[in-house]
């Protein structure tokens, strides 16, 4: 995975953030190669995600454009790092719109690549 995935991943697991999966889009869409699923537990979780996300891009020096859809009262928020689009659900707002099942063929096991055994639960 590139750096500024690494960096998404870490900004999430900083703030709690459960049920990382990263889908590999390059196939399916122009308009970004990476997607990164998470959940938190509530809204406040949910906006300290993103807060950490803005935060580590930052601190790594990571000037990327950045375009945040959704408000502080959202149980989705959208972040758009170009390349890399980033939803943070809240748990059963992550279950309703089911994009674990739509893009489940292009699931990136981290895992794997790390040449550890996957976690019990993904994909």
């Amino acid at each position: 995975m590139d750096k500024l995935t690494d960096v998404v991943i870490d900004a999430i697991e900083d703030k709690k953030g459960t049920d990382i999966r990263v889908y590999d889009m390059k196939d399916l869409s122009p308009f970004m190669d990476t997607m990164i699923v998470c959940s938190t537990s509530n809204l406040r979780q949910n906006n300290a995600v993103v807060q950490s996300i803005k935060d580590k891009l930052r601190e790594e020096n990571l000037n990327c454009d950045m375009r945040v859809e959704g408000r502080q009262d959202s149980k989705w928020i959208l972040v758009d790092l170009q390349d890399v689009v980033v939803n943070v659900f809240v748990q059963d707002e992550r279950e309703f719109y089911g994009l674990d099942r739509l893009y489940r063929d292009v699931f990136i096991d981290r895992t794997e690549e790390a040449g550890r055994p996957a976690e019990s639960g993904q994909a």
